[in-house]
């Protein structure tokens, strides 16, 4: 990690550009490009690779507990708690603010791009406040890179480039660990996409793939 990326040096509120720009380029150097970023078939590949036997996660804005389901399809035990603003669905919490525990790692799925920048950089440190201390933040958003991806749902509010979502991560008190680019589809289409049209796509600047995925680590203030 470069030592100029150590989020815990500069916790304070606010969106400093200097900041989010020091942020931006110390990712570059590790990802120059999005097609630098490594590519997964799907978020649990991710989700295999963080989670421990006996971790506590939190999922917020969990919807319909699908992120649940597919943890236990990867056959881990751990304890899963959920949180959604949705009333009419099923959850452990409703609101953030409710969360009177500290967990071992939280979801932020598709979630950021729903919100103004200075809420997702609030949502982004009160997150930070529920995890335990070294804890892992996992979040995903859309890839703006995509041509239509971040425009296929109406409550769509910001959109985040890989390297502006790890500037916010490094503004709310996360050092960033890794970075995914996720693209699933049927065989022959993933073929031609990720292996015969690969420098087409990159020539015109453009990326197949639908998500991005961040993983931040907790530090601590200095």
């Amino acid at each position: 990690m470069d030592e100029g990326f150590k989020a815990g040096q500069t916790r304070k509120p606010g969106l400093e550009f200097s900041e989010l720009v020091e942020a931006r380029e110390a990712m570059h150097r590790r990802y120059r490009t999005i097609w630098h970023v490594p590519l997964v078939k799907k978020q649990t590949h991710v989700l295999r690779r963080i989670l421990k036997e006996g971790m506590s996660v939190l999922d917020v804005g969990a919807g319909s507990r699908g992120t649940e389901r597919r943890i236990n399809g990867l056959g881990i035990n751990v304890r899963y708690k959920s949180m959604d603003v949705d009333r009419n669905l099923g959850h452990d919490f409703y609101d953030l603010a409710e969360v009177d525990e500290r967990f071992d790692v939280v979801l932020v799925s598709q979630v950021i791009e729903h919100v103004t920048p200075p809420e997702g950089l609030s949502l982004l440190s009160a997150v930070r406040d529920k995890l335990k201390e070294g804890g892992l933040v996992l979040v995903s958003t859309p890839n703006i890179f995509h041509p239509n991806r971040f425009f296929t749902t109406v409550d769509h509010k910001s959109f985040y480039a890989y390297d502006e979502l790890a500037g916010f991560l490094h503004r709310a008190g996360f050092e960033v660990e890794s970075a995914f680019r996720v693209f699933n589809d049927a065989l022959l289409q993933y073929v031609l996409k990720v292996y015969v049209l690969h420098f087409l796509f990159r020539f015109l600047s453009i990326d197949y793939a639908y998500s991005i995925i961040l993983v931040g680590r907790k530090v601590p203030p200095p």
